[in-house]
């Protein structure tokens, strides 16, 4: 292949990887590279190291092709493309988003580019971190380099389909840069969105994210208020929808990952030299952040109430993932790692895990025992569906039930079964978010 198609990807993490794959698909040259050791051991072998649909079939093939490979060293020639893709996770305590790893990539980058090299950051990052943060570091080894920011917005579990779809929207330092970096993406998808900044292409991202995060708080307030007023909410918010087009209230549910729990407070810290603070948005954040406190206090309140001592009675959580839709093994920011806490706290401690994909392994990680989806009823007083991924709708709702220990707490947190047709059983107790 010629050089004009090479391209280097720094970080083989989703975002990273699901890039690589689908740009050599497309008919560049491109070379991953990963610091950690046991990633880069199963990308080389074929494997990603994390569940995607369809991408490990791809990735096999372009690394049989050749035209994909992967180091833990950036090569030391220059590479006409350079695109970051590292993480930038919030500080648990602060919540302040980490830029030093992005630090770390530019520095290696402006060691080995040269005059013609384009760098895109692709990364989730405060407003003006491009500008802030990459540009100074690439102008001590180039004068005017050029430099792009490119959003990266795929739905995780459905990235390869949506990357080869969605616009791309774009921000450059120049002219010069946003012409290359719009013509890399051509090659990709159809639509390219030119911004007419760094900075607005940045905040776009942001803005994704934060739209979704405060429209299903929104929903997770109205499933709490009907809570209160003994109302169905499910019910309420559905029948609200129903032929009412001005009206599309989200269904409530927990909401983590990456991203969602990560984001609002990144565009937070970007207004950190202003005298202002994004109270909507942040309020809805604040309001995901105490749901699985809320949640588990009204479990505890019935095990009391049904004269249960919390430590001897056996929890189980459904769904460790963060997310059921598009189905994935993402524990990032995922609710059941807070709920495990909550739980934890209030004197739960016999807690069992059961994902569809998530390995034994990873759920024995967060200090709980895994089991697999017959074990998950036997013997539990309590189950709590953390996400909703399809499978569970095909368990057998009579027997599982029958399996628990009574009295039992069922919690459907995602309104997956009909409460309607439930098992009609004195001893067990049907609840939901938006019912309780």
């Amino acid at each position: 292949m010629g050089i004009g198609n090479e391209v280097c990807v720094m970080g083989m993490g989703y975002v990273g990887l699901t890039l690589a794959v689908a740009m050599s698909k497309k008919g560049y040259a491109v070379h991953g590279v990963e610091i950690d050791e046991k990633k880069l051991k199963l990308m080389k072998r074929g494997k990603p190291h994390f569940y995607e649909l369809g991408l490990e079939f791809a990735m096999r093939t372009m690394i049989d092709k050749g035209s994909l490979t992967f180091s833990r060293e950036i090569p030391s020639r220059p590479y006409p493309v350079y695109i970051i893709t590292v993480g930038t996770p919030a500080t648990k305590d602060t919540k302040i988003p980490r830029l030093d790893m992005i630090e770390r990539v530019s520095r290696e980058i402006s060691n080995v580019m040269d005059q013609n090299s384009l760098v895109i950051l692709r990364s989730t990052v405060v407003v003006g971190a491009t500008r802030n943060v990459v540009l100074p570091i690439l102008k001590q080894k180039i004068e005017s380099p050029q430099v792009a920011f490119c959003s990266e917005r795929t739905l995780e579990g459905k990235a390869l389909e949506e990357i080869f779809t969605l616009p791309q929207v774009i921000g450059a330092i120049d002219e010069r840069s946003l012409r290359r970096a719009s013509s890399i993406f051509h090659r990709i998808t159809p639509t390219v969105i030119e911004v007419s900044s760094l900075e607005t292409a940045e905040i776009i991202k942001l803005l994704d994210n934060v739209y979704r995060d405060t429209q299903f708080a929104l929903a997770n307030e109205v499933a709490e208020i009907c809570e209160i007023l003994g109302i169905n909410g499910n019910e309420a918010i559905r029948f609200t929808n129903l032929g009412y087009d001005r009206t599309n209230i989200a269904l409530p549910g927990y909401v983590g990952g990456p991203c969602l729990g990560k984001d609002p407070h990144i565009l937070a810290y970007s207004l950190k030299n202003y005298e202002f603070k994004p109270t909507i948005i942040m309020n809805a954040r604040a309001l995901h952040e105490k749901l699985e406190g809320r949640i588990a206090d009204r479990i505890l309140r019935w095990a009391l109430n049904n004269n249960l001592e919390p430590q001897k009675i056996k929890v189980t959580l459904l769904g460790m993932a963060f997310k059921g839709i598009p189905e994935t093994d993402d524990l990032r920011g995922a609710p059941s790692i807070t709920m495990i806490k909550e739980l934890k706290t209030r004197g739960f401690k016999n807690i069992c895990g059961h994902d569809y994909l998530v390995s034994d392994e990873n759920i024995k990680k967060l200090k709980i025992k895994p089991v697999d989806i017959t074990d998950a009823f036997n013997d539990a007083s309590i189950v709590i569906f953390m996400n909703n991924n399809t499978s569970y709708n095909k368990i057998d709702l009579i027997d599982a039930i029958r399996r628990m220990s009574k009295p039992a707490y069922f919690m459907d947190s995602w309104n997956m079964f009909d409460f309607e047709s439930f098992p009609p059983d004195g001893e067990v107790y049907y609840g939901s978010i938006g019912r309780r």
